[in-house]
């Protein structure tokens, strides 16, 4: 795992990263892709297309997470917002990069995949939700059912990556906060407790690959000389 220096020393200016923003009133953070411009180490600027900032929900007191690709190994940066230049930039500042361990809890990627949710214990009546994941990490997944579950609630959960070997990832978890999007649809975060460090394992491969199909893509800002203030 290369130091902070060492990022700062790797990656060029104008390559596609993304950033996982925190946003006022909002546990999930936004992900977004976005330019990498250097300033002065440990400050740098990330651009944005036109519309994809949400600029004025920006939450300032908690740290962003930047993901980036170097030499083809995934890093993941936190980082202080230090301020909003216009709606198409930020200035950052980078505090430490995100080790192997804490990845679980940090790294967290868009992924659409099919799961089951079933009560966890057997005195609980039986029922059986299908549902499809916004995004999951080593630690847990946010989902959306057709039906609400309890907060708190254990449940046994099944999922299949869209990655691997097509077995199920077979866990544990409880119910973090469920709430009503539209007429029959629930977002329901899940919390981990009890999986197989092999099917985490898995998780995080399946992670890894996306985020870094997610850092191939191309993200064009263009006239960034524009978009920046003149000193």
């Amino acid at each position: 795992m290369p130091t902070l220096d060492e990022i700062f020393t790797q990656i060029e200016t104008d390559k596609a990263v993304r950033i996982a923003l925190p946003i006022l009133g909002a546990t999930e953070k936004k992900r977004i892709s976005c330019v990498y411009q250097e300033t002065t180490p440990p400050e740098f600027l990330l651009l944005f297309t036109p519309g994809s900032l949400p600029a004025d929900k920006i939450d300032f007191n908690r740290k962003a997470v930047v993901l980036l690709d170097i030499k083809g190994q995934n890093i993941s940066l936190a980082a202080d917002i230090k301020e909003k230049i216009n709606d198409q930039a930020l200035r950052l500042v980078g505090r430490e990069v995100i080790q192997h361990e804490q990845m679980r809890d940090f790294f967290r990627v868009d992924v659409s995949a099919p799961l089951v949710a079933r009560p966890a214990l057997a005195k609980d009546q039986e029922w059986s939700l299908s549902g499809e994941t916004v995004d999951v990490s080593g630690s847990g997944l946010l989902a959306v059912f057709k039906q609400p579950i309890n907060k708190g609630e254990p449940v046994r959960v099944e999922l299949i990556l869209p990655t691997g070997n097509g077995e199920p990832i077979k866990a544990i978890a409880h119910v973090v906060r469920s709430r009503k999007i539209d007429d029959d649809q629930y977002q329901i975060a899940l919390h981990f407790d009890t999986i197989d460090s092999e099917d985490r394992d898995r998780i995080m491969a399946c992670c890894f690959e996306i985020q870094r199909k997610h850092l191939r893509l191309k993200v064009q800002v263009k006239n960034p000389e524009k978009i920046l203030p003149k000193h």
